[in-house]
This record gives structure tokens, sequence and C-alpha cells, in this order.
């Protein structure tokens, strides 16, 4: 806020020509803040320079700059999808490494048993804790491969849906605190079914039958979205509501991380099944938050209660975003976004708090949750529009017009087949990129990876998807050739992607030496 003082016409007009001289010049400067390739180390580095700690064989995020305790449970579990959003951007080793470390020492401070124990966590009766432990554990799962990390997460979704998923009110939903245990606050509150517990775990479920390809789990997963839809999800606005009480009156408050939490389970049930509805629903509630949920397009929130405010945001938009390639409806926003993060960074520290349109200040004791939704924001937030390669296509060999196919199969070292063009999850491939500037080609239906099984640079060799390592057998260099077509060339082998002679279905996808012929150029659908 300005103070505005008596002054004469005069001075006044002079005072106006020379703001509107400095306004001119400003303009024709070059931002220094404007967004670069290297931010978003920065911000993930600096993040961990303020707040990680290695002490004695564990590795954590800790409380605040102020204290080395270990920032414990839901909060740990939320810092921890942080670093995972820096392993997702780069495929970088020591990443991967780090989020083994960060997940097996907050398993050790948080075990899903004690002593007394029948079911995982049992001392925590809110539901959406359960959500973020087991989001951060499979997450972690699907990219270390680490089975420690999967059986907590499965022992905790099952145990938080099978006490938390009640048909007697609402007509089913998970509630929010369990009602024997909002019952024992004091005073006692009323329980509710809210956004955060179903969508929270709703995610868990979807990445849990990507991990297992146990159908239950999709069927849990859809059981879920659709009570959301139908009762939390406003399907002319986009909005998620916060919650619904037992007598069914709803709660229509709203949240950055609501908002985001939901977008993120539709895109991956869309990735997963192929529906339509889910990947509408998710844009209605993306274009809901830029519209209603920011100040000027720049998501801020600073208040003193919140823990995270945009992460989940980052994660549903930049997810959404980059899969369906919308970069130019909203690339220019979230480069926004990430502009207001970096202006107003900590000089001292380089990290950001929640408030992204305001300075950060210089404050010891606010919690390291309330910066790592700057962190998520830039993982997802590209400098430049990406081209063309990235996202979801359907893979088409020049010359037999046959797409690259799992056959239905989610079986590791299962041989991967063309077949004649169909538009099904089967010849659907999600290209992603790592820091090398290599690709991953990833079907999202199965969560497997096409792969050249230990590099073998063998001629003719059959390629077939395995669990995904972002290893170098799984790692692929994608170079434009003359009429939209692709060379696709594993890193390990040095060998490229050959659909042979074949033109019928069932025809094996092999890696041959480049020559150039149209059996090894590729069309991305």
């Amino acid at each position: 806020m300005h103070s505005h003082k008596p002054q004469s016409v005069t001075q006044g007009f002079k005072d106006i020509l020379l703001r509107l001289l400095l306004v001119v010049s400003l303009t024709q400067l070059p931002s220094a803040l404007a967004l670069s390739p290297n931010d978003a180390e920065a911000v993930y580095k600096d993040f961990n320079e303020a707040f990680l700690i290695r002490s004695d064989g564990d590795v954590f995020y800790k409380d605040a700059l102020n204290t080395d305790k270990q920032s414990g449970t839901w909060a740990g579990s939320l810092n921890i999808l942080g670093a995972q959003d820096a392993y997702e951007r780069t495929g970088d080793p020591d990443k991967k490494t780090l989020i083994n470390e960060l997940l097996t020492t907050w398993l050790k401070a948080t075990p899903p048993y004690g002593n007394d124990d029948s079911d995982p966590w049992e001392w925590d009766g809110w539901n959406d804790d359960l959500g973020w432990f087991t989001l951060a554990l499979v997450r972690g799962h699907q990219m270390t491969g680490n089975a420690d990390f999967l059986a907590p997460a499965k022992a905790g979704f099952d145990y938080a849906f099978r006490r938390g998923w009640d048909t007697k009110y609402n007509d089913g939903g998970i509630w929010e605190e369990n009602p024997e245990y909002a019952a024992r606050e004091k005073p006692p509150k009323e329980p509710t079914k809210e956004a955060l517990s179903n969508d929270s775990l709703g995610k868990v479920a979807c990445m849990l039958y990507q991990s297992t390809h146990d159908g239950q789990y999709l069927d849990r997963a859809t059981q879920i979205y659709a009570w959301v839809s139908k009762n939390l999800f406003n399907h002319e606005t986009g909005q998620v509501n916060a919650g619904i009480h037992m007598d069914g009156k709803l709660n229509t408050g709203t949240a950055v991380y609501n908002q985001g939490t939901f977008i993120d389970y539709a895109h991956l049930l869309y990735t997963i099944t192929g529906k339509q509805e889910y990947h509408d629903d998710a844009k209605k509630a993306l274009d809901f938050g830029r519209a209603s949920l920011t100040a000027n397009g720049i998501f801020s929130r600073s208040d003193d209660y919140l823990n995270t405010w945009a992460d989940e945001f980052a994660r549903g938009a930049g997810h959404f975003v980059r899969d369906h390639r919308l970069w130019a409806d909203y690339h220019d926003w979230m480069v926004a976004n990430a502009d207001a993060i970096l202006e107003n960074r900590r000089a001292d520290r380089g990290i950001t708090w929640n408030g992204w349109d305001k300075p950060t200040p210089k404050d010891d004791s606010l919690i390291s949750n309330k910066f790592v939704s700057a962190v998520a924001w830039l993982q997802f937030t590209p400098a430049a529009v990406p081209g063309e390669v990235q996202g979801l296509h359907a893979i088409v060999n020049q010359q037999s017009g046959l797409a690259i196919d799992h056959a239905g199969s989610a079986e590791d070292g299962k041989l991967m087949e063309l077949a004649g063009v169909n538009g099904s999850l089967n010849q659907r491939w999600l290209l992603t990129q790592n820091s090398d500037s290599s690709w991953n080609i990833v079907n999202p239906a199965t969560g497997k990876a096409l792969s050249c099984l230990d590099g073998s640079k063998e001629d003719g060799i059959e390629i077939a998807q395995w669990a995904g390592t972002r290893n170098g057998d799984q790692r692929w260099v994608i170079e434009a050739q003359n009429g939209g077509m692709y060379k696709i060339s594993n890193q390990a082998s040095g060998k490229v992607l050959d659909g042979g002679k074949g033109v019928e279905n069932g025809t094996l996808l092999v890696q041959s030496e480049w020559t150039g012929g149209e059996e090894q150029m590729w069309v991305l659908q």
C-alpha cells in the first residue's frame, strides 16, 4: 500500500511523466527473473540444502530451518513427494537413491505396525494421512522397484478403505477421520467425508493397480471416483467441493490441493482406462483452479495453518498438460507462476513459501512443507514449450503401418508386437524425457517400459516390456527425420527399433543396425 501526500499540479505532472518513462524503460529490458532451464534443478537443490539431513545412516527432511527434528508422518510424506517430482523430471540415479533413503528412514520413524497393532498405522484415525503415507510409498516403489515400499502401501490402502468406506451415510465415500476416532476428540467431532481422503486414496488405488495389476485396485479406484464425481465434483463449473456432512449438507469450500489431487486422480484413470469422461473432468477441474483459485493467475496462500498448498495442483496440471501436449493453452500461465516463485524467493536460501506473489519472509521457524509446493511447480514447468515427441502416442511403423502393441499383457519380458492401429490402450505409450535428453517409453495402463534387455547389441533381438527402471536399456534416443518420421535408438545398445519385413498383426518388434529404411522409421500419432 502506498501513501499519498499533497503536491502541486506541476510537480504531480512531472512525477507522472517520470513514472511513464520508467515504465517504458523497464518494458524494454529483459527480465532477470525469467524462467530458465536450470531453475527446476536449482530450487530442488536449494530446498535440499535448507532441509535435508543425513545423520547416523538416516536421511530425512527436517521440520524447519531452526531445528533438526525430522518432519514426520504425513508431513514427511509431502516433502518426499517433492523429491519424487525431481526424479520424475530427470531420471537421475542420485535422485532415485535419495528416494530410497528417504522412504527407508521414513518407514523406520513411522512403522506400519507397533507391538500391539493388527492393522497398519491404526494409531492414526485420519484416512487422508494414510492416503499421503501410501501415495509416497507406492510412487516410490514405481520409481525404485523397492518391494519394501509396495507392501506397506498395499496394506495401508486396504486398511483405510476397509475402515473408511461407509454406505450408511451419503451412499458411500471414505471418512476423513473415522467416526470412532472423531468421537474421542476433545470435544468430539462430527465425522465428514472429504475430497482430501477420497482423492488421495483414489490415486493410490490407481498406482497400486499399475504396480500389481490386481483388478481389485482398479475396481476400488473407479468406485471411489464415481462417488466423488456424484457427491463432491461440480460438473458444470469444475469445482471440487471440500466434503459432505453426515446429513448430506455439502461443504462448498475450495482448496488448491483438493483441486489438484482430483485432477491427477482423474488423469490417472484416463490413462489406465481410456475413458473420455475422466479426461474431461480433469480439464474442467484444471480450468476452474486457474480461473477461480488464483490472484491475477498466481497461486498464493500464506496462512499459518497450511502445510502445502499447490503441490498436488502442480502434479495434476503438470501431468495433464504434458501428456496431452496442451502447452499452447497453459504454458504461459505455468511460467508466470514459476516466475512469481523465483521472484519471491528468500534471497539467502533460494526457497519460496506458499505465498508465491509475496516475498518469502526470513523466518526460520516456518515448516519445510510450506516450501515444497514451489519445488513441485518448477519440476513440471519447462522453460520452453516442449516439442511434439513428449506425451501420449501410438508409435506406428512407416513401412507396415502397424503400431507397437503389448497385446494386452502386463507380464515382464512380454515381447512387443506390431498390430493394426486401433486406438486401444495396448498401443498408447507415454514418452517422457530424462535430463540427458533420452526418452522413456512407458505404457500407462501396465506401467511397463520398452526395454532392450541388458542393452544387448545383437541385431534382430526382440524388444520386450519390463518394469520401469530408467536405466540405459530403457532409454531411447529419438531423432527427427524427413517427412515427420523418427529414428528411435536404444541408448545402451545403439541399435534402432525395427519393424522388420512383416506386415501381419503379431510381427515382433526387433532392434537392428541403422540403415535408414522405412522399416526403421516411426510416426508418432
